[in-house]
């Protein structure tokens, strides 16, 4: 590998965990921010999200600002992750973006979950901007597969 490609390389692993075009002059930064507007999207980590676990629970917390109604966000829940669809609309009036740094419109983002979670007790709350969803542990018992006994065809 030639050394211009391996440099090409640790610069898109660098921009990728850093969050920002990392080798970008300093003065230039801000311009190049300005001309590229925020996509929200699942690379970028739209809406960021926070998890807290106990032993039988988990709070999982999203930052969606610009949500006009609850409705405007679909939630889906299997037992090892959430998928987050919707749409944010965010509006200056008057005013144009300077600076971007979360997004408005359609977002798609999966999380997954530290434990299989139970689909039947999922309560769910939208306010001041943050998605709350309180998810429970599905039981050891229901984890463990069941033996299916076979009968003989000719029975």
């Amino acid at each position: 590998m030639d050394s211009w490609k391996q440099m090409m390389e640790w610069k898109k692993f660098a921009d990728q965990y850093l969050g920002q075009n990392f080798f970008t002059p300093y003065g230039q930064q801000d311009e190049a921010q300005r001309n590229q507007p925020a996509e929200p999207s699942e690379e970028k980590g739209f809406p960021a999200v926070n998890i807290y676990e106990s032993d039988n629970e988990l709070l999982c917390i999203a930052a969606i600002p610009g949500l006009e109604k609850a409705a405007d966000v679909d939630v889906y829940v299997d037992d090892r992750s959430v998928h987050l669809k919707g749409k944010t609309n965010l509006v200056g009036g008057k005013y144009r973006i300077a600076k971007q740094e979360f997004g408005s419109g359609s977002f798609s983002r999966e999380i997954e979950l530290p434990y299989r979670v139970r689909s039947d007790a999922i309560q769910a709350t939208y306010k001041k901007g943050f998605l709350y969803l309180r998810l429970y542990r599905l039981p050891a018992d229901r984890q463990k597969p069941k033996k299916v006994d076979i009968r003989r065809f000719d029975d």
